[in-house]
């Protein structure tokens, strides 16, 4: 009887376990991304500080895509181009990004997943 009750405990210590480290991971995972979203949001609007004129919106938007996708790829993040959408007004720049934390991956496949987004704007000032 004592050693069912062994086993039990270690094996609740081990899911126990597992879920904080995939709870940390994502959170990590989260916070990454909304700091290197804000990061490339800032430089953004330091860059075209002027109103963003029709022309100049999409060149903006095509900067921040690609500046997020190559800031996550730095950081070990598994985003792609797709899952970023950027866009633009005269006065406001706006990115959400989706992606996946895989929870239970299984040969590199993502057997559990979590959805996760990062929606984050920047006012410009003139």
């Amino acid at each position: 009887m004592r050693i069912w009750t062994l086993v039990r405990w270690v094996i609740f210590i081990a899911v126990l376990g597992w879920v904080g480290y995939s709870v940390a991971g994502a959170g990590w995972s989260y916070f990454a991304t909304q700091e290197l979203v804000d990061k490339t949001l800032l430089e953004a609007s330091t860059r075209y500080r002027a109103s963003i004129p029709g022309s100049q919106a999409s060149t903006l938007a095509t900067y921040v895509r690609n500046s997020i996708v190559t800031a996550a790829r730095r950081d070990g993040l598994s985003i792609q181009a797709a899952d970023v959408d950027v866009s633009t007004s005269p006065r406001v720049i706006s990115a959400t990004v989706r992606w996946s934390y895989p929870a239970i991956s299984y040969q590199g496949v993502g057997l559990l997943v979590v959805p996760m987004s990062v929606k984050r704007s920047y006012v410009t000032t003139p």
